[in-house]
């Protein structure tokens, strides 16, 4: 027999230990049943197996350090059942394997630095355990890695700067860790890049410039991070870029211009943080926007008359900012906008009546401003909002008929 596969048959009970007795087998997928108990150590004397596939069942207990007796395996799921203990330091010896996933257990204790032995690995798939300590230096050895995937684990220590030699990587996912220290430049190196994820973390430093190396990338998340410093001006290289989030960090300095470059973003979005000076004209230039969000910050001027080019915008939230002038008639050119959050600002002038004109619009926020005239009636035209704050202006006249 080189091939067992009962996948989804709703097997119960355990592995039996005598399956060591078929030692032709090359392949082993007993995934999607409801197998328990532990993984027999007899499994270490299948040494024909290139697959050995064990997802999404309850299986217990911890991975059997004779797994390191595989030596001509390429693929180890184990992912998604109850596993506890420790990853064995045995793993370093499986340099054949191009995939590991082991993600949805409940594994503890730290990645053995032997991981970077697997010199084959496209995909490592560590997330959703409880693995802490450091994430090894030795993780720079994995040369032909395409994904990395380490989220949601209680992982500390820095990003090693040996990341930077894994420049097949497509996807980064460290989020929701305790990783602390800075971004490595070498994370620049990392030119094939699509997705990078290193949010819920406690990062540090300012964002390297040498992330606008990243021209593949699509997704950008670093949100809440403890990071500092300025929005680097070499951002707006990445013009592939469909999501940039920034928010609830402690990032200083102005929005750069060079954002307008960005004409594929769909969210952006970098509130809760200490942002200055005034928002770019260029954000006009962002015509696939959906979601503009910068509330929380300490941006002056006025909001620019160019974000009236942006059709898809659903919504606008500017609020809890230092902005001045008035509000753009432009706004009412924004026909798919479902909220407009201006509150909390030095806004003058009247409102303009071209806000009649956005037909989705649900919530309009505009109070504590110091806005001046009387409510448009075109407000009356406004027939799905839902929510209409307006008080602690300057505002006269009475509420028009609608």
């Amino acid at each position: 027999v080189v091939e067992l596969t009962l996948t989804a048959n709703n097997l119960m009970g355990t592995i039996p230990s005598a399956i060591d007795g078929l030692t032709m087998l090359q392949v082993l997928q007993l995934n999607d049943n409801s197998l328990n108990n532990r993984i027999p150590s007899s499994v270490g004397k299948l040494t024909a197996l290139t697959q050995l596939d064990l997802d999404t069942n309850i299986l217990t207990g911890s991975i059997p350090s004779t797994i390191g007796n595989l030596t001509s395996l390429e693929g180890l799921y184990l992912y998604s059942n109850a596993l506890t203990g420790s990853l064995p330091s045995s793993i370093g010896d499986l340099t054949s394997l191009e995939v590991l996933s082991l993600y949805s257990n409940a594994l503890t204790g730290s990645i053995p630095s032997t991981i970077g032995n697997l010199t084959s690995l496209e995909g490592l798939e560590l997330s959703a355990n409880v693995l802490t300590g450091s994430i090894p230096s030795t993780i720079g050895n994995l040369v032909s890695l395409e994904h990395l995937e380490l989220y949601s684990n209680a992982l500390t220590g820095s990003i090693p700067s040996t990341i930077g030699n894994l420049t097949s990587l497509e996807g980064v996912s460290l989020e929701f860790n305790a990783l602390t220290g800075s971004i490595p430049s070498t994370i620049g190196n990392l030119v094939s890049l699509e997705g990078l994820y290193l949010f819920v973390n406690a990062l540090t430093g300012s964002i390297p410039s040498t992330i606008g190396r990243l021209t593949s990338l699509v997704v950008l998340e670093l949100y809440a991070n403890v990071l500092t410093g300025s929005i680097p001006s070499t951002v707006g290289n990445l013009t592939s870029l469909g999501g940039l989030a920034f928010y609830s960090n402690a990032l200083t300095g102005s929005i750069p211009s060079t954002i307008g470059n960005l004409v594929l973003l769909e969210v952006l979005d970098c509130d809760s943080n200490t942002l200055t000076g005034s928002i770019p004209s260029t954000i006009g230039n962002l015509t696939s926007l959906v979601f503009l969000i910068l509330s929380s910050n300490t941006l002056t001027g006025s909001i620019p008359s160019t974000i009236g080019n942006l059709p898809w915008l659903d919504m606008v939230d500017l609020d809890s900012n230092v902005l001045t002038g008035s509000i753009p008639s432009t706004i009412g050119n924004l026909v798919s906008l479902e909220i407009l959050d201006l509150d909390s600002n030095v806004l003058t002038g009247s409102i303009p009546s071209t806000i009649g004109n956005l037909p989705w619009l649900e919530d309009l926020y505009l109070y504590s401003n110091t806005l001046t005239g009387s409510i448009p009636s075109t407000i009356g035209n406004l027939v799905s909002l839902e929510s209409l704050g307006c008080d602690s202006n300057a505002l006269t006249g009475g509420f028009p008929e609608v």
